[in-house]
């Protein structure tokens, strides 16, 4: 008799959220994750809860994906509806701690019979309610959390307006503003909720640290996903936005230039994007040795974000 491997929970909402999510979206994506969350975890995780932890964080990409694509994805937006479909899909994030205990009530009653918006707050409320809240310690995390995730919807609705509105913005702004969206310091959180050993007098430092090494991971994506945005029309994306900022492309470019020739305008300044990633790193090495955290091992997270191999193949 044949023994079939039971599921992942990544892959149980995945079958849902294929139906509805942008194409672009392929399981590939999420698998990579869920291997990669299987070695990106702090020293100080109880080693029998790194499986489970990985298949939450992968979960938690695809209610990550499924916003951010409402949010700067322009296809996908004008297709549900345009600003009112953003923000409610914004509005699921945001109000995190409603659906913590119960099953958050949308507030527009047009867009509630959107299948896209039913099927991630479906997603959603099943991962925050039945998985995230039973880690051992939640509650001593949980405002970060909460807060955390307000972050990462806060970087999707600047995206969103920059989109919507053809804003160009310095690109010290853009990065800081869209560092959230990685989710670096939301993981490393549900990783705090797995610590027993975790001193919690070291929280603000580690929680600067994981912001540090969202804007690190933020910059990594984009280099290997740049190409990507120039389809999705995305403006907000680092070296798109930069290229804007240089003036060395215009946002009409995006209605008449093929996309053959954008990606031949802005190869420079994925360099440049390079170079801003090589001052990330620094800096939080920098801080990493200077913090004196001593619940988990610094140097061990640092060099997991600064050596993670960014599959280009999976992230288009």
């Amino acid at each position: 008799m044949i023994i079939k491997e039971k599921k992942t929970l990544w892959e149980e909402y995945f079958l849902n959220f294929r139906s509805v999510a942008s194409p672009l979206r392929k399981p590939a994506l999420f698998d990579w994750l869920y291997r990669s969350y299987r070695c990106l975890y702090l020293s100080c995780v109880d080693p029998s809860l790194v499986s489970r932890l990985a298949d939450i964080k992968t979960c938690l990409c695809i209610i990550d994906a499924a916003v951010d694509d409402s949010c700067d994805y322009a296809l996908l937006r004008e297709k549900n509806g345009g600003d009112s479909f953003s923000y409610e899909m914004l509005s699921i994030l945001y109000n995190t701690d409603k659906i913590e205990f119960e099953r958050y009530k949308l507030l527009d009653a047009n867009i509630k019979n959107n299948i896209y918006v039913r099927t991630t707050l479906e997603i959603y409320s099943d991962l925050v309610g039945n998985q995230i809240r039973l880690l051992p310690r939640y509650c001593d995390f949980r405002d970060e959390f909460l807060l955390a995730m307000r972050n990462v919807a806060e970087s999707m609705e600047f995206s969103y307006l920059l989109n919507k509105n053809k804003i160009v913005y310095p690109f010290s702004h853009v990065v800081r503003s869209r560092a959230a969206s990685t989710m670096v310091e939301t993981h490393s959180l549900l990783d705090l909720m797995s610590s027993k050993n975790f001193d919690i007098s070291e929280l603000g430092k580690a929680i600067v640290l994981f912001k540090l090494a969202d804007i690190v991971a933020m910059l990594s994506n984009t280099i290997n996903t740049w190409t990507r945005e120039i389809t999705e029309r995305d403006y907000s994306c680092p070296v798109i936005s930069l290229a804007l900022e240089k003036k060395l492309i215009k946002f009409s470019d995006f209605e008449t230039v093929s996309a053959e020739n954008l990606k031949e305008k802005l190869s420079p300044v994925s360099e440049m994007i390079e170079n801003e990633l090589d001052k990330a790193i620094l800096s939080m090495t920098e801080f990493s040795e200077n913090s004196e955290i001593k619940s988990f091992d610094t140097s061990k997270f640092v060099n997991s974000y600064v050596n993670l191999y960014w599959q280009t193949d999976a992230m288009n």
